[in-house]
């Protein structure tokens, strides 16, 4: 399991950015276990690279960090725990999750924001579910990805997606809809996305949201 089962990179901040954890939501799932990813998001005529990373204590206790740059300057960052309860039946897995984070001013201001994410996520041979509501600073939302997996037998598995992202803020409230399409082969996985305005009543948010990443676990 610990170099084969590797999901989904994941998420104004981004809802990839609030909402999904490195790395892929699931990974990785064991004591000690570590990894990190890097995104390009295009959202708002702006490209923004995210570089996070987690750390694994044990399947239920992680920390991680996520580090935005936008023309070559360094954003907030945003450091969270995430606390997961796992169950296994069967072909089936699931896990709640509650998640706890700061933003903090690296960019060099002053002002600290406290968010909260609370999940759900399922798994079979077949099928793939993610529910999460968060909040975070002015920021309150839910994402959800639904999809289908078509494992090769061979430590390998395609991922196709479709997600819902829904946000309200102080600027106003949209609604982002679209494909995501997810490779990984042992502790490797890619993750691309497109999604275009469903709703779109605020202000500070313009056009489509672009996502690429790639991440690596050990």
């Amino acid at each position: 399991m610990k170099h084969s089962i590797l999901f989904f990179l994941t998420a104004s901040v981004s809802i990839t950015a609030v909402a999904h954890q490195p790395i892929m939501d699931m990974a990785p799932r064991w004591n000690g276990g570590y990894g990190i990813q890097t995104r390009v998001e295009h959202a708002n005529s702006e490209s923004t690279t995210w570089v996070e990373g987690v750390y694994t204590f044990k399947p239920s206790v992680r920390m991680t960090l996520k580090v935005p740059y936008v023309d070559g300057e360094m954003g907030n960052a945003i450091f969270a725990v995430p606390l997961k309860r796992y169950t296994n039946e069967g072909s089936l897995t699931y896990n709640w999750s509650i998640t706890p984070s700061v933003r903090m001013p690296t960019d060099g201001g002053n002002d600290w924001d406290a968010g909260l994410s609370v999940s759900y996520s399922s798994e079979t041979p077949g099928l793939y579910q993610l529910y999460d509501a968060y909040t975070l600073g002015d920021k309150t939302g839910i994402d959800i990805n639904v999809g289908w997996s078509f494992p090769d037998g061979n430590g390998s598995s395609w991922f196709t997606l479709w997600d819902i992202s829904a946000q309200d803020s102080d600027s106003g409230q949209r609604v982002l809809t679209g494909p995501v399409l997810v490779y990984f082969k042992r502790n490797v996985v890619m993750r691309a996305e497109y999604k275009v305005p469903a709703y779109d009543h605020d202000d500070e948010w313009k056009g489509n949201f672009i996502n690429f990443g790639i991440g690596i676990v050990y």
